[in-house]
């Protein structure tokens, strides 16, 4: 009897022993976590598209055949053909996505990921940074005053049909590719980032699928030059002034082939009026240069950017989108109350016979 209580302590005591060793094994050499979702991002694109991915969730997570994915889950459709280039000379990629179901844009920048959509009036945020598995998510109201003290976005430009017409590089090669320098006024505080997320990548988006198919949109950030990030505003004339340091003024990375007809250039601004009562102002319509707040909509960019390209206040829609709510087109002559994020039908045959566009293509 003595002999087993003994024996049975001897066997205790090795198994408390081995038990502590593991322990101290697994401290010293704690399992390695997978990829995160940035890498898995990546991973995945070597695959082809589309593809679905986990996000903030172990990597070999996927749902079962036949079901819904979870929430989750990140579904890449496909890669945009337009590009974006921020102020540091970073490229940035777009994908359209499927996100927590509903339709959303991915912006890959350097080490971050970041997943965005528009609802109503607020912008969803999903940025995940590569190392980090979680994260962060926020959540931004778009429209909380006027854009000006008239609410009203701009006067109607005048109407210039012959502006680009000694552009001699317009119609070389087929269709061009749209160019738009976006100037960042030294008084905006919102990174590059919070800048193409808000006001630049839905608008992308919806030019590559629904106005020009032919052809591809790039947005290019510049800011801190002298003379073009750093002029007064919000007098008469001041577009006028800031024109003539714009037409001097070579970008050193586009494509020298680049024309007029092909390249737009805007200032955007922290105040809420770029010139009186006015929240954005084109040259002409169509022309190749605008200003805008972004103190209010997220479409004054895009409404400024869409004279330029020939679109106007008089084919601007006001939609039903359900028994009591509507939107606003991005060409609306106020302020909208809620943004479509989409040109109406008129306005983009409109945009389209400006840019010349090749339906055939």
């Amino acid at each position: 009897m003595k002999i087993t209580e003994r024996g049975r302590l001897r066997r205790s005591c090795l198994a408390l022993a081995f038990a502590s060793s593991a322990a101290l094994a697994a401290t010293d050499n704690p399992p390695r976590p997978g990829p995160d979702t940035v890498a898995r991002f990546d991973a995945v694109l070597a695959g082809g598209l589309p593809a679905t991915i986990a996000t903030g969730q172990p990597a070999g997570l996927r749902s079962a055949p036949g079901t819904p994915p979870p929430a989750e889950e990140l579904t890449i459709r496909a890669r945009l053909a337009s590009r974006a280039t921020f102020s540091d000379g970073g490229a940035a990629e777009l994908y359209d996505v499927r996100f927590r179901g509903g339709d959303a844009v991915a912006i890959r920048h350097g080490d971050s990921l970041r997943i965005s959509s528009i609802d109503g009036q607020v912008l969803h945020t999903t940025a995940f940074t590569r190392g980090h598995e979680l994260p962060v998510e926020a959540q931004t109201p778009l429209v909380d005053l006027p854009a000006s003290e008239s609410d009203a976005l701009d006067e109607e430009p005048p109407r210039n049909p012959d502006e680009l017409s000694a552009d001699p590089v317009a119609d070389e090669g087929g269709p061009r590719d749209l160019h738009v320098l976006a100037f960042v006024h030294d008084d905006v505080v919102l990174d590059d980032d919070a800048v193409f997320e808000r006001f630049f990548a839905w608008w992308v988006k919806r030019m590559e699928f629904d106005v020009l198919e032919d052809r591809r949109v790039h947005v290019h950030l510049r800011r801190t030059i002298p003379g073009l990030t750093d002029p007064s505003y919000g007098y008469k004339g001041a577009l006028f002034h800031w024109a003539r340091a714009v037409r001097e003024y070579t970008d050193p990375d586009l494509p020298g082939s680049v024309g007029i007809r092909s390249m737009r250039n805007i200032l955007l601004v922290k105040g809420r009026e770029v010139e009186p009562r006015a929240a954005g102002i084109a040259d002409h319509q169509p022309g190749s240069l605008a200003m805008a707040s972004i103190a209010g909509s997220i479409v004054v960019p895009a409404h400024e950017i869409g004279h330029t390209m020939g679109a106007s206040h008089d084919h601007a829609e006001r939609r039903f989108t359900g028994p009591f709510s509507t939107c606003d087109t991005i060409m609306y002559p106020v302020d909208p109350t809620v943004p479509c994020k989409a040109y109406s039908l008129p306005n983009v045959q409109l945009i389209r016979n400006t840019m010349r566009y090749k339906s055939g293509r």
